[in-house]
């Protein structure tokens, strides 16, 4: 079933997806193939799409998987790191990559299939939401005890720190390009809170929308690194000194009163 385009009125959509991909030579053609289909399917008003996949220094066939897939693939793009820069580098430069009014931030490990795209447009079209934020109900199903632990812990310091419920906040996203573009403080993994918080506090409109996650079939989880622990909770305490001791907002994202004017951007 097609999006219900009832709070759309007459805007229209130009959809920028974007993934990361390390080492994934087992999964990262069929997740672009399948939203290449997906996206094929939207309705009228995505008037445009493109998907943005950014090769964060892979050493097994992925670069040549992209090659051969962008050959053939007219609206897909792809950025290659000559060697392996992280995750918080590699979700950046395909975020500021993307040419879209709006960005869905995925990945290519096979985990979050396509048709959660089709869920999370149709909330923002209802709801003339700012940011979806995909949640992932049975994370327990997949994830392993440490991976779990990390990921309550995760969720539990924005709670702390600034009162507010991320949910889900590693999850895929559908937004406006502006929340995906603009300068955070966080450069690790806490960068996904800092980006609900900050549209909050701009009073952005936030949803969240329990989507599908599936267990890895290939490639190597690397999630739940010491390093992205370590990086998550130094940045955490500088947004806190930012955010609530300071109370500044650096950059701040527009505001639903300045009707998105671009002079309101970072």
């Amino acid at each position: 079933m097609k999006p219900s385009l009832e709070h759309l009125g007459n805007r229209s959509l130009f959809l920028s997806v974007v993934m990361p991909t390390h080492n994934e030579e087992g999964s990262v053609e069929s997740v672009i193939q399948e939203h290449v289909a997906i996206l094929s399917q939207l309705p009228e008003a995505v008037t445009d799409w493109e998907i943005v996949v950014v090769d964060d220094g892979s050493d097994d066939d992925t670069p040549e998987i992209l090659d051969r897939l962008a050959a053939r693939l007219p609206r897909l793009r792809v950025v290659k790191h000559p060697v392996n820069q992280g995750l918080f580098r590699a979700f950046d430069d395909a975020h500021r990559a993307a040419k879209g009014t709006h960005v869905f931030a995925t990945a290519s490990d096979g985990q979050w299939p396509a048709a959660n795209l089709v869920r999370m447009l149709e909330r923002m079209l209802q709801t003339d939401a700012d940011l979806v934020v995909g949640v992932r109900p049975h994370r327990e199903e997949v994830y392993t005890p440490w991976r779990r632990f990390v990921s309550h812990c995760y969720q539990l310091l924005p709670r702390l720190l600034f009162g507010v419920q991320t949910q889900d906040a590693g999850s895929v996203k559908l937004g406006r390009r502006e929340l995906f573009q603009c300068k955070f403080i966080s450069h690790s993994p806490f960068v996904e809170a800092e980006r609900i918080i900050r549209a909050l506090r701009a009073g952005c409109r936030v949803e969240f929308v329990p989507i599908e996650f599936l267990p890895r079939s290939s490639g190597k989880a690397g999630g739940a690194k010491l390093s992205y622990i370590i990086a998550s909770l130094r940045d955490s305490l500088r947004c806190f000194w930012t955010y609530r001791l300071r109370r500044t907002n650096q950059n701040p994202i527009y505001t639903r009163a300045d009707d998105h004017d671009e002079s309101s951007l970072p």
